[in-house]
């Protein structure tokens, strides 16, 4: 009898495991997504993981001294710099916030005021309800006395993702060899190859945006002290750090820029402005390709829909994560889908 002949099992029993199997998988999807959270510390986890092994690697090099001393190393030199930077915000870039927090309402006040002035500003501040400086800040204020708790939990998440990084850094081969034990023996050879080549672009990746965001952070710093803006170490760092983010930061580092400019003249608030499309003119035409250039082949649109997707499906977590998660899912489809070998994965260009 050919395997055309076999009929399926239609009895009750058949069709209740059926079911189970379907209530199973339900469960299954619910949980992973219920637990999205978790599943992006964990990623966000193995990004810094691998960020602080190749640290730790390279000073154990240049002092010749083991790896396991390197990541101490590294993660006691990260440490101090974070608490050399918060004392110095403390004692000296604290007043450059506090002139931020005083002059970006009157930026808004002159923005506001410079609406009125066209023939239909004041009708379209009507429509948007007469908004004031005031009415500005305070639903900022609100916004953010809204937003407490999720920063909260969010600094929260920070530290046990930084904490869970450091044990996967310690003990890279530990957590491989778990991962590869549960993997079917088909599969382990590809998921090696994952494993390395994921390692591989995520090092490149994060060498390449911290070039990005260093050169980002001082060409603003100087351009705004040029000229003459206040809090322009303040900005140019947040221009830095923005900058991590792709193309929504470009816009968001620029924004207090503008507001603190507008407080001394609608020409400075020009000058300012072209000096952030310059500086991201120079990061995106120069730097950043030129840094990239042997790092991912990661075309522009799909970092902007995979920045859009993301943002959508996993909020905030999803813009900081979208183009590792972007890169990840790309090696995924390349080895396991494409099958494509160690010698031929496109989206990691090995130097």
């Amino acid at each position: 009898m050919g395997t055309d002949d076999v009929k399926p099992d239609t009895s009750l029993g058949a069709f209740v495991k059926r079911c189970l199997v379907v209530l199973l998988l339900a469960a299954l999807a619910l949980a992973a997504w219920r637990l999205m959270n978790l599943t992006l510390l964990l990623f966000g986890a193995v990004v810094i993981a691998i960020g602080l092994r190749a640290g730790s690697q390279w000073f154990a090099r240049s002092a010749r001294i083991g790896t396991a001393a390197g990541l101490v190393v590294v993660v006691t030199l990260f440490l101090a710099a974070l608490g050399a930077t918060l004392w110095y915000f403390g004692s000296v870039a604290a007043d450059q916030v506090d002139e931020l927090t005083k002059q970006i309402p009157a930026g808004v006040d002159i923005l506001l005021r410079s609406l009125r002035s066209l023939p239909y500003g004041q009708f379209v501040l009507d429509k948007a309800g007469n908004a004031t400086a005031s009415g500005a800040t305070g639903w900022a204020g609100a916004a953010l006395a809204g937003a407490a708790s999720s920063v909260t939990r969010g600094l929260g998440y920070t530290v046990v993702c930084f904490v869970v990084a450091v044990y996967l850094a310690a003990q890279p081969e530990l957590y491989r060899k778990l991962c590869l034990r549960m993997t079917p023996s088909d599969y382990r050879a590809r998921t090696e190859l994952l494993f390395d080549k994921t390692d591989l672009i995520f090092r490149r990746w994060l060498l390449a945006r911290l070039v990005v965001m260093v050169a980002i952070g001082i060409m603003a710093a100087v351009g705004l002290w040029a000229l003459g803006i206040e809090a322009a170490i303040a900005l140019g760092l947040v221009g830095a750090l923005l900058t991590f983010i792709p193309f929504v930061g470009a816009i968001l580092a620029a924004v207090p820029a503008i507001l603190v400019a507008l407080t001394e003249s609608p020409a400075q608030a020009v000058l300012v402005l072209l000096l952030f499309i310059g500086v991201h003119f120079v990061e995106g035409n120069f730097i950043t390709p030129l840094v990239h250039a042997e790092v991912v082949d990661l075309p522009p649109v799909m970092t902007l829909l995979s920045t859009v997707g993301f943002t959508i499906l996993f909020g905030p977590s999803g813009v900081l994560l979208a183009v590792p998660l972007t890169l990840f899912l790309m090696l995924v489809v390349e080895i396991f889908y494409a099958g494509l070998s160690s010698e031929t994965t496109p989206v990691a260009r090995d130097c």
